[in-house]
């Protein structure tokens, strides 16, 4: 009994390549055009579903990072009881280093939000790293559910400006946001010197 590679090159010698000489000469031989008018027809498709798999592609790990970046603040936040200025400044700017290469252009906010017995939500302080703050003591809305008498919460949001490939004129830019929200670890609340 035959091997089967051995099978293969067999019937490629017999019919398989003379089956596939035959097919390339008789394309390069046709004198209709029809299959230059497809290729016409389907080159354009074909070009922009490769690069849109790209920017969705591209898009998609944007958002996975942007994400990690939002929810390491946080979870480095409340882990302190007490922090200064300058602790969430190199927090801050350490977050930007997980997102690289796509750092350039990233916004960041982190606050402690902190719900009365009203379960009305302010802010008790907030830093920023490439855009202006949140106001302290300005009322802010938490995801439905959130709210809770008395409690205090980390808020961490990375926005990233996303410019595809084409630059502005197909998609424009696309702002790339992630929020998240984490209770303080350590005590009730987290206190920030300077903020």
């Amino acid at each position: 009994m035959r091997r089967f590679p051995q099978i293969l090159r067999t019937f490629w010698r017999a019919r398989g390549g003379a089956f596939w000489r035959a097919r390339g000469g008789a394309f390069w031989r046709a004198r209709g055009g029809l299959a230059a008018i497809e290729f016409a027809l389907i080159l354009p498709i074909a070009i922009a579903m490769l690069f849109g798999e790209f920017v969705l592609g591209e898009a998609l790990s944007i958002n996975r990072k942007v994400s990690i970046a939002s929810r390491t603040i946080a979870d480095l936040v409340a882990r302190k009881s007490s922090l200064t200025s300058a602790n969430l400044s190199t927090i801050l700017t350490a977050s930007t280093q997980i997102a690289a290469p796509y750092s350039n252009g990233m916004t960041v906010v982190v606050a402690e939000v902190t719900t009365d017995a009203n379960l009305v939500t302010t802010v008790t302080w907030n830093q920023a790293l490439n855009t202006t703050g949140l106001t302290n003591g300005a009322v802010v809305a938490l995801p439905a559910g959130m709210a809770q008498a008395n409690t205090s919460l980390i808020y961490a949001r990375v926005v990233y400006a996303y410019t595809p490939l084409d630059g502005k004129t197909m998609f424009g830019t696309i702002p790339i946001s992630n929020t998240f929200y984490m209770p303080p670890r350590t005590s009730a609340t987290v206190t920030c010197i300077g903020c």
